[in-house]
């Protein structure tokens, strides 16, 4: 939505599609704009905390995939003609703009450890355009998906092995992220403990740990998602392990929390296109290559997913890499 003070100067009326005429343009959900606080500025939470200004070069658009959770259900095999018209109507409308795709909408259904999908085929047509003859290619950043079940969260990091990236994080020319969180502080009341351990693999993250492995290695890299709490009795999301974002009603209230593989994504769309602007001459495949080859695993990740009595082999870092793929990007770096 773009009535809020902080999206507005950014967002044009212009600049909000749908994929169905019929549809209006608001974000009745939240994720949206919450994607599009962090996609602007990041962590609200460390901006509030300076008192240095923000310079932010660059603008927002938006394009409505889905009316509302579930709302495309049917058959899959239109998901990727949908992307590509999402693709299409900003560029239509500003066809000369440099942009980054960036996707939090992934499927579960049709997860086929790795293989390729009508809907990752469609991504990895329009990130190297070819219908145009690779004319434009295009820097397309996707979620990895979430590990929703929070029983799960409890057998952690074994529930993120084998719980699969979602459709169509699979695709290769993509830029797929996962989750990783330094969050370990908890404010909340009561007898909660941290599930994962600063700087480790996010509770929500999703791998391809359990893909053949002639399948591409996803996630590519990892941001932050946020962490969870656990007790004696369950695990659940609480504030104080989320991401500080933008609310989608700023008449009722200006911030919002936000986790997982959706705020990954926002945050890695963020850093794409302040290399960009930084950049302009560069290529959307040389952005990518930045991000990754800029990118370092924690000693969390070694400590979780490395042995710790022998020289690691090379399929161990295999093992790694499918889980935190190649790191955490590092802007400065």
């Amino acid at each position: 939505n773009n009535g809020h003070p902080l999206i507005t100067p950014v967002l044009s009326t212009a600049d909000m599609h749908t994929i169905e005429p019929l549809w209006d343009i608001n974000d009745s959900d939240g994720h949206g704009t919450n994607m599009a606080g962090l996609a602007l500025i990041g962590d609200l939470t460390q901006a509030l905390e300076s008192t240095i200004p923000l310079e932010i070069m660059h603008r927002i658009e938006s394009v409505k995939l889905l009316n509302e959770n579930g709302g495309n259900a049917g058959d899959p095999m239109l998901h990727g003609y949908l992307t590509t018209e999402a693709v299409a109507r900003p560029e239509i409308t500003a066809p000369h703009r440099q942009r980054v795709f960036c996707m939090a909408v992934t499927a579960r259904d049709n997860r086929d450890r790795g293989r390729p999908s009508a809907w990752s085929a469609a991504i990895d047509r329009l990130a190297a355009d070819v219908d145009g003859d690779n004319a434009r290619p295009r820097l397309i950043v996707i979620s990895a998906g979430n590990v929703y079940d929070s029983a799960a969260w409890q057998a952690y990091p074994e529930s993120n092995s084998s719980d699969s990236i979602h459709d169509p994080g699979q695709a290769w020319n993509a830029l797929t992220v996962g989750a990783y969180t330094e969050l370990i502080n908890l404010v909340e009341p009561g007898d909660y403990q941290v599930i994962a351990p600063e700087g480790g693999l996010s509770p929500f993250s999703t791998t391809s740990a359990i893909w053949e492995p002639h399948w591409p290695y996803k996630p590519d890299v990892v941001f932050e998602g946020g962490n969870a709490a656990k007790d004696g009795i369950g695990a659940y999301v609480v504030p104080s392990l989320s991401l500080l974002t933008s609310h989608h009603l700023p008449a009722e209230r200006l911030f919002a929390t936000i986790n997982a593989t959706s705020s990954a994504t926002a945050l890695a769309s963020l850093m794409a296109v302040q290399l960009m602007t930084t950049y302009p001459n560069l290529w959307p495949e040389t952005i990518r290559a930045l991000m990754v080859h800029s990118a370092e695993w924690t000693s969390s990740m070694r400590r979780l997913f490395l042995p710790q009595d022998r020289q690691p082999s090379k399929k161990d870092y295999a093992l790694l890499v499918r889980h935190c793929g190649f790191g955490v990007p590092n802007l400065n770096r």
